[in-house]
């Protein structure tokens, strides 16, 4: 007689069954062999003896059954015992909050055979920590574990100079669903046809702004809607002006009524509010004497010169956002992180209370604001390219990226399964949903010269904008527009 069984779709039993029958008063021994064809790993041969029915009488029926045994493999252990190897992590991101030494705690017990040093960054600015990590690559110490963010403009930098290895080979052998991530920070990790990263932090610029209602409520304005976008900017301005408040002596302020951001990041979404660029999208034009542009930078010039209502840098004492909790400034641009950070500070609700608002949109639909994002990549010069790679996953997958929220204090709306996790933890980061999913791209130097675009933007804006040392509003963007071009037009980097 032949059978059929079912294990794993494979298994199949084929049974013949010879014998012969004995008197009814003597049991019968019937011989039967089973041959079971399966995944072979391991042949078991055995001898068993049961009782059946046969034409009514109890017959003892010996069987012979030969098969081969599946013995169930760990790929996850037989993974982690293959993955050796030493790794060393340069970052500036994380440090002290406890979440770096996470990630690699937990990644250890993954996988026990892979050593990781954690060696932290220390500098005064982002842009200064690219420019060591280059010197470290040149003197051949840069560790495994790497990140030249492609919203810091030295991403492609990296690439062209041998520094990022590409990661499209292991995350095929890995099977990684790349639609864990927005496509939005995906495809920022991509460059001439090859993936080098996985997404690190993501937000949407410094695309809105805190107020204090209780400044609202003390001039009667009713305080916005937080997710609104349809505060004009020239309302904005007005709410600055009657917001101001002068001191008691000469030049004393007893309370400003605006702080922007002047630097790249807070320009950018400014001039893009009333529709001009400080680039052009391939990265080699300065658009800053554009119409668009000119007209975002004089609305900047005149609360920050003519009518001298904003906060400059060095105005406040503590900073934009401990003068903001301490009630001596009410509007302060913002992005998603430093409004978390802004509720945080408040320490005295009598002093403030958090309001919010985006930059209004413009007649064309879009949102005023910048994708921005950074990567966690792999140096092409690791011994240890999978224990690498799996790494930079466990940094950027979703517990990962959770943490890199809440304990590692850094804005990564990367994942679409991480947002509903944050908003729950507070509702802010429901509040920037909009913006992240429909925000406008950013720009890049084409030459890679972030730290050069950068700086000239923040140098020239700041002399600009100084009304202790005014300059007319025509000179000061012509030299502002001048050194950014100059900037572009520098050799590729």
């Amino acid at each position: 007689m032949t059978r059929t069984m079912s294990r794993r779709d494979l298994l199949k039993v084929g049974a013949i069954a010879t014998g012969g029958l004995l008197a009814a008063c003597a049991p019968k021994v019937v011989k039967e062999t089973v041959v079971v064809e399966k995944v072979v790993e391991k042949p078991v041969e055995k001898v068993v003896k049961e009782t059946v029915i046969v034409q009514g009488t109890p017959q003892v029926v010996e069987k012979v059954v030969k098969e081969t045994v599946v013995v169930e493999k760990d790929v996850a252990a037989e993974k982690a015992a293959r993955i050796k190897g030493k790794l060393v992590w340069d970052t500036f991101r994380g440090i002290g909050t406890g979440w770096n030494e996470e990630r690699i705690s937990t990644f250890k017990d993954m996988y026990p055979n892979v050593d990781i040093e954690f060696r932290p960054t220390v500098v005064s600015s982002q842009q200064e920590a690219y420019g060591k990590w280059y010197a470290m690559q040149a003197a051949g110490d840069l560790g495994d574990i790497v990140q030249f963010d492609p919203s810091h403009f030295h991403f492609w930098r990296a690439i062209d100079k041998g520094i990022l290895m590409p990661l499209d080979e292991l995350m095929a052998a890995d099977g990684l669903n790349l639609k864990e991530w927005f496509d939005q920070f995906i495809e920022m990790q991509y460059y001439k046809g090859k993936i080098y990263g996985l997404p690190s932090w993501g937000w949407s610029g410094h695309d809105a702004f805190v107020i204090n209602v209780l400044h609202c409520e003390e001039l009667g304005i009713t305080p916005p809607e937080p997710t609104t976008h349809e505060i004009p900017m020239e309302t904005i301005a007005e709410w600055a002006n009657k917001f101001y408040k002068k001191g008691a002596g000469p030049g004393e302020v007893e309370r400003y009524g605006i702080a922007l951001s002047i630097a790249e990041i807070g320009i950018t979404t400014i001039v893009r509010a009333f529709g001009g660029e400080i680039i052009n999208p391939e990265g080699t034009k300065c658009l800053l004497l554009e119409e668009g542009a000119v007209k975002g930078m004089k609305w900047m010039y005149d609360l920050c010169v003519t009518q001298a209502v904003a906060a400059l840098p060095g105005d406040l004492q503590g900073g934009n956002q401990s003068a903001w909790a301490a009630g001596k400034l009410t509007m302060m641009q913002v992005g998603s992180l430093s409004a978390l950070n802004a509720e945080k500070a408040i320490t005295d609700p009598k002093l403030a209370q958090l309001g919010h608002f985006f930059f209004p949109k413009r007649p064309d639909g879009k949102i005023p604001s910048q994708i921005r994002g950074g990567t966690w990549g792999v140096n092409k010069a690791t011994k240890a390219p999978e224990a690498a790679y799996l790494f930079v996953k466990h940094l950027a997958g979703k517990e990962g990226t959770i943490g890199f929220n809440l304990v590692g204090n850094n804005g990564a709306l990367t994942r679409p399964d991480v947002l509903p996790v944050l908003e729950a933890k507070n509702k802010i980061y429901g509040w920037y949903k909009e913006n992240l999913l429909n925000g406008m791209a950013i720009h890049a130097p084409a030459n890679s010269r972030g730290r050069e675009y950068t700086d000239a933007i923040g140098q020239w804006a700041v002399k600009m904008l100084d009304r202790k040392q005014p300059v007319p509003f025509e000179q000061g963007l012509q030299e502002l527009a001048d050194n950014v071009q100059k900037a572009l037009d520098e050799p590729p980097a």
